[in-house]
């Protein structure tokens, strides 16, 4: 069970790396080391909040890793989107 908290963990965080890179991208503003620690956070909380409240121990490993990148990327947009 702890291996797939783990799991969910790292790709929410991956996710939200992700989403960041994606902005970076599509940005003229340099790039912030501020804006990436952010999406590190929020990614984070967002998967320790997955854990908590949905069963990932059934999944496969590319399932929880599914999840987890689904999770992180679309929590650091909605974060992203809502401050501005």
């Amino acid at each position: 069970m702890v291996e797939a908290l783990v799991l969910v963990a790292v790709a929410a965080i991956v996710g939200a790396g992700l989403n960041t890179l994606r902005g970076y991208l599509h940005s003229k503003e340099p790039y912030s080391a501020k804006k990436l620690a952010g999406s590190v956070i929020i990614a984070t909380f967002a998967a320790l909040a997955l854990s908590q409240a949905i069963v990932v121990e059934g999944l496969t490993t590319s399932g929880v890793v599914l999840v987890g990148l689904v999770t992180g990327f679309t929590a650091d947009y909605a974060i992203t989107k809502a401050k501005k």
